[in-house]
């Protein structure tokens, strides 16, 4: 039943984009990055700047 919670979580976590930053930190880690991350709170302004500034395809 543990199991099943954790991957309920895991996959809302995934269609919310929550899980964001956890992946920028992945790819961090493998590409083998110079520099060290943003932290999880520049990181997430970084993101809502470029999606201001680059909308997209969003419906607002």
């Amino acid at each position: 039943m543990v199991a099943f919670a954790k991957e309920c979580r895991r996959f809302a976590r995934g269609v919310l984009g929550s899980d964001a930053y956890d992946k920028y930190l992945h790819h961090h880690r493998v590409t083998g990055c110079d520099h060290e991350p943003l932290s999880e709170r520049d990181f997430w302004r970084a993101k809502y700047r470029d999606q201001d500034h680059n909308p997209g395809s969003r419906c607002c």
